[in-house]
C-alpha cells in the first residue's frame, strides 16, 4: 500500500470485486468482499470499517478517489455514486481513476523505457475492456484508448502495438495463447488499492474534480444479451 500524507479513500466496484482502500492516516487500510449484485448493501459498511482500521474520518479527507471504469455497469455507478455521494456532503473534490491504467501502473516497474504494455479486463459477453499505456519516465502514457475486444483478437492488438508485455484477468478468463514475445505479468483484475498510485500522480499534478463533473467511463453501450444471443454464442462455443 502507498505510503503518503494525502488522506485518501478509494471505492472500487467495477470488477470482480467491492473493495475500498483507506491511505494517508498513519495506519492505511484495505477492504474487500465479492457481494455478487449487492454492492449498495455492503459498501457504507465497507468504508465505515475501512476509515476505522486506518483511523481515519471521512472530514479529514483530502480527495475520494473512485474506478471509473471500464467496468460492469452497476458496479461503475455504484463507485461514481458513492464518490459523488460523499463529496457533494462533504464539500471534497474526487479523482477517477481508470481501471485499466491501475492495473498497468502495477507492473510499471516490470516495463523498460518506452514499452509498452496491454492491459485487459473481462468485459463478460466474449468480450474484454483493453487499453495499451507506454512508460515514459515514472509515468504511464496511454496510447490507446480503452475498447471492447474479443479475447482471441488479443495477442493481435498487442502484436501490432508493438507491446512487449500483458496484464489483466481476461487472460485467467478466456483461454489465451500467450506467445514467447510476449510476458504475461499479471492476471489480476483492479481493486482500490492499485487506483491510489495514479490517483497520488493525479493530486500531485492538480487532476481533481468535482462531484457533478463526475462520470463513469462507459466503453460498451449493449450491457446484457437477449436470450437469443445468448444461445449463438453457447452454440458458437460448441461448435
Amino acid at each position: 500500500m502507498t505510503d503518503t500524507a494525502i488522506k485518501l479513500l478509494s471505492i472500487e466496484s467495477a470488477g470482480t470485486l467491492c473493495s475500498i482502500a483507506v491511505a494517508g492516516f498513519g495506519k492505511n487500510a484495505f477492504i474487500s468482499s465479492e457481494p455478487g449484485q449487492k454492492h449498495t448493501s455492503v459498501i457504507l459498511g465497507m468504508i465505515r470499517n475501512a476509515l476505522q482500521e486506518a483511523s481515519g474520518s471521512l472530514d479529514s479527507l483530502d480527495a475520494i478517489v473512485f474506478g471509473a471504469g471500464p467496468g460492469a455497469f452497476t458496479g461503475l455507478r455504484v463507485a461514481c455514486g458513492m464518490a459523488q455521494g460523499i463529496g457533494w456532503a462533504l464539500d471534497k473534490k474526487l479523482i477517477a481513476v481508470n481501471n485499466l491504467l491501475a492495473l498497468a501502473y502495477r507492473q510499471i516497474n516490470a516495463l523498460k523505457e518506452e514499452d509498452s504494455i496491454l492491459v485487459s479486463t473481462d468485459a463478460r459477453m466474449h468480450e474484454c475492456y483493453t487499453a495499451v499505456f507506454t512508460k515514459r519516465g515514472e509515468r504511464l502514457v496511454e496510447r490507446i484508448p480503452a475498447f471492447l475486444s474479443a479475447p482471441e483478437n488479443l495477442v493481435r492488438h498487442a502484436e501490432e502495438s508493438n507491446c512487449s508485455a500483458l496484464c489483466g484477468n481476461a487472460f485467467a478468463a478466456y483461454t489465451v495463447e500467450v506467445p514467447p514475445a510476449l510476458q504475461l505479468l499479471s492476471v489480476e483484475d483492479a481493486n482500490a488499492e492499485m487506483l491510489l498510485v495514479p490517483a497520488l500522480i493525479d493530486y500531485g499534478e492538480d487532476r481533481l474534480i468535482t462531484p457533478e463533473q463526475a462520470g463513469p467511463l462507459y466503453v460498451r453501450n449493449h450491457v446484457a444479451q437477449t436470450i437469443e444471443e445468448r444461445k449463438k454464442l453457447k452454440e458458437a462455443k460448441s461448435s
